[in-house]
């Protein structure tokens, strides 16, 4: 499994948590072996919010991410999270090797998305 976690820039592991999903600069991507960390990749947000032409969901659905782990998640992006199948996770602004032990401790909790619809209308 794969997990994207905002961050604050190309540091990895010990990057910290970005307060804003949309708006990180990176996104560091950890794959997930047997409850053990496997590859860890850090993607630049080429984003709309960037100037580019995809959202930051499309930039992590081609990297084959499932979940995503983050300090702040609006409504909005919530909702395209959700709809594209994506489980979500609230963390505090901490170091990612912190949240990625925590995650695979069980010790994360989801985001609630009841609020949200998938509906096409």
């Amino acid at each position: 499994m794969k997990i994207a976690i905002p961050t604050d820039s190309k540091g990895g592991l010990s990057d910290i948590v970005f307060n804003h999903f949309g708006m990180a600069p990176t996104y560091t991507v950890i794959e997930i072996i047997e409850n053990r960390i496997g590859n860890v990749k850090i993607i630049d947000n080429t984003s709309d919010h960037f100037g580019g032409s995809e959202s930051p969901v499309d930039l992590l659905l081609k990297e084959n991410v499932g979940i995503v782990i983050c300090s702040n998640l609006g409504p909005r992006a919530m909702e395209v999270l959700k709809c594209q199948g994506f489980d979500m996770f609230f963390t505090k602004r901490e170091k990612v090797q912190d949240v990625v032990d925590n995650f695979i401790k069980g010790q994360l909790e989801r985001f609630s998305s009841e609020s949200t619809s998938c509906s096409k209308s």
